[in-house]
């Protein structure tokens, strides 16, 4: 019989999943050597940059970046937190409500997570950007929703990784998820059992 805690871990673990591959990209969008060759493959994905919007998902690394400096460091790290940290909520908030989902919600509760975390951070990527140049009320409020829309971009076309991943890791472990009425009379049980063996 599962208890509510074997319940529980299950669902983190596919929290966590979709949170260490978002944390991969990240990681890899910070690699300058990969950064540099795909940007020498795919040229145009750089072509929105010339006009100020956030290339690509936000990089994660120890030290700047060409020619940036540490407060532009300092930004994309938390914008890369920030992804990994919106995209574990949306894929918790999937696994509370639908915890039965099968393969195909998973798949898509794992990359519409990406999409949200990578337009979250869009959005702060694009506000560094606006005061990076001291632009206008209109430059701020233009460049967060260029950001928001570029980053959504590059979730749903890297999305598949963490929703794949998220898909398939339940049938890997065997994860089978109770309802909720199983947990509550699971819960009932115990506790009518514990009270039977205190008396």
């Amino acid at each position: 019989m599962r208890t509510t805690i074997d319940w529980l871990r299950a669902r983190t673990d596919g929290t966590v999943v979709v949170a260490c591959v978002c944390l991969l990209l990240v990681l890899l969008h910070g690699s300058a050597t990969l950064l540099t060759a795909f940007t020498a493959r795919a040229g145009l994905s750089v072509a929105p940059s010339a006009l100020g919007v956030p290339y690509a998902l936000p990089g994660l690394r120890a030290t700047p970046l060409g020619a940036t400096d540490w407060s532009w460091q300092l930004c994309e790290n938390f914008a890369a937190l920030l992804l990994i940290a919106v995209a574990a909520a949306r894929m918790r908030r999937h696994l509370r409500l639908r915890p039965r989902a099968g393969k195909g919600r998973r798949l898509l509760a794992g990359w519409t997570a990406l999409v949200a975390g990578a337009g979250a951070a869009g959005v702060w990527r694009g506000m560094v950007a606006a005061r990076m140049v001291e632009a206008g009320i209109w430059g701020w409020l233009g460049l967060a929703l260029a950001g928001a829309l570029f980053g959504a971009l590059w979730g749903l076309a890297l999305g598949w990784l963490p929703g794949a991943t998220a898909a398939f890791i339940g049938t890997a472990r065997g994860t089978e998820f109770p309802s909720a009425t199983e947990i509550t009379a699971t819960s009932g049980e115990e506790m009518k059992n514990n009270a039977e063996r205190g008396n």
